[in-house]
């Protein structure tokens, strides 16, 4: 049986601040069927860089590395993300606009200009 995973379980496995969460996150994600969505993903790199002060790069070394125990919708699209936002200033969903746009050729209307040097927009 799938187990859909939120932030909260994905930082308690990376973190490992919390024993019982951390046990309890690591056997979920240890089945094998542990899976997530994109903008989960994004909240995860926000709390790691707002909360946590995680360095940019770390983080996207770390969450590529989790894509190896998580299942992830849009999985190249996250892994293009997350070494944009580890080698970048952009935010994290910036990334993932980013990435939809350079793997899947969709068109991004921005306003935003570091967004806009970055992608191809309408």
């Amino acid at each position: 049986m799938r187990i859909l995973i939120d932030e909260t379980v994905i930082l308690r496995y990376l973190l490992e601040d919390d024993k019982k969460g951390f046990k309890e996150a690591s056997a979920a994600i240890g089945t094998g069927q542990a899976y997530t969505y994109p903008e989960i993903m994004a909240r995860v790199a926000v709390t790691l860089r707002d909360v946590y002060r995680v360095p940019r790069s770390q983080i996207g070394y770390v969450m590529l590395s989790l894509l190896d125990d998580i299942h992830v919708q849009e999985e190249d699209v996250v892994r293009y993300a997350c070494r944009l936002f580890g080698s970048s200033m952009l935010d994290y969903v910036d990334c993932l606009l980013v990435a939809r746009n350079a793997l899947h050729g969709e068109s991004v209307m921005t306003f935003d200009k570091p967004l806009l040097k970055r992608t191809l927009s309408l």
